[in-house]
């Protein structure tokens, strides 16, 4: 009996291993072709831009973010936070 049910549960494991195996391969397929996961970016580029412009005349971040408001996600139609306004700046610099 303790046979049989080594025998089932290596026959699982080895399923979920086939199974992680195979979505790790089409993750690598996927970057290669140039598509790389995780969440969409929170403020895009005419708002960046827009953002530039602003600090240019010399606007303050807080006043900026009110300006804006996010176009995706669970938070679309919100004001983006000042850290992602800092940090999609400090993305467009580098």
């Amino acid at each position: 009996m303790g046979s049989i049910l080594f025998a089932v549960f290596a026959l699982a494991a080895q399923l979920d291993r086939d199974y992680v195996r195979g979505k790790t391969l089409e993750g690598q397929q996927a970057a290669a072709r140039g598509n790389h996961g995780g969440r969409p970016k929170v403020i895009d580029e005419d708002d960046v831009l827009f953002a530039r412009a602003l600090r240019g005349e010399g606007t303050s971040m807080p006043d900026i973010v009110k300006k804006l408001t996010t176009k995706t996600g669970k938070n679309a139609g919100r004001h983006p936070s000042i850290a992602s306004l800092y940090r999609a700046l400090a993305d467009k610099d580098a």
